[in-house]
């Protein structure tokens, strides 16, 4: 070949690899360019994901706190409840008690004020017959009195009328 094709041809890869290269360079560059992006986006992606991570687990954390503090307080409104039931249990028992009694007090009042009742109605029977007999008696005494008064005028009437009335 001659030395000017020779020539030539080598210009002419020379010119091919100058642009290939700077292809290559260019795609390097490209390449390194989206290498840091994807870095970058790895970067953020991780960054994002710790951060999302993170929130999660304060999440679970503040669920399982709530879910804690929820039996808590279920416990301690079940002891307070439980407290009450006795102690309102405990009142009833006693106000039941205390019922009973006033019953029973009324009851024995009660028997009591029909006792007294009768007895003064027995009183008042006796006294009711008592005044009927010393009325009787009064009339019976009334009764003989006049009946000596009667035969005492009659006796003095017929010494007045015989005469023999004696004053002495």
């Amino acid at each position: 070949m001659p030395p000017k094709k020779k020539n030539d041809l080598a210009k002419a890869a020379k010119m091919a690899d100058k642009e290939n290269l700077a292809r290559a360079e260019t795609e390097i560059l490209s390449l390194q360019h989206l290498l840091e992006l994807r870095s970058h986006e790895a970067l953020e992606a991780r960054r994002s994901e710790r951060m999302w991570r993170e929130r999660m687990e304060a999440f679970t954390q503040a669920l399982e706190q709530q879910k804690e503090d929820t039996l808590d307080i279920t416990a301690d409104m079940m002891r307070q409840y439980k407290g009450m039931q006795e102690q309102l249990l405990k009142k009833v028992a006693d106000l039941e008690t205390e019922n009973r009694q006033f019953k029973k007090t009324i009851e024995e009042r009660d028997s009591e004020i029909a006792k007294l009742q009768m007895e003064k109605e027995q009183q008042k029977r006796a006294s009711d017959l008592e005044i009927l007999q010393h009325q009787h008696k009064m009339e019976e005494m009334q009764v003989e009195f006049a009946q000596m008064l009667r035969e005492t005028l009659d006796k003095m009437h017929e010494r007045l009328s015989n005469g023999t009335y004696n004053r002495s």
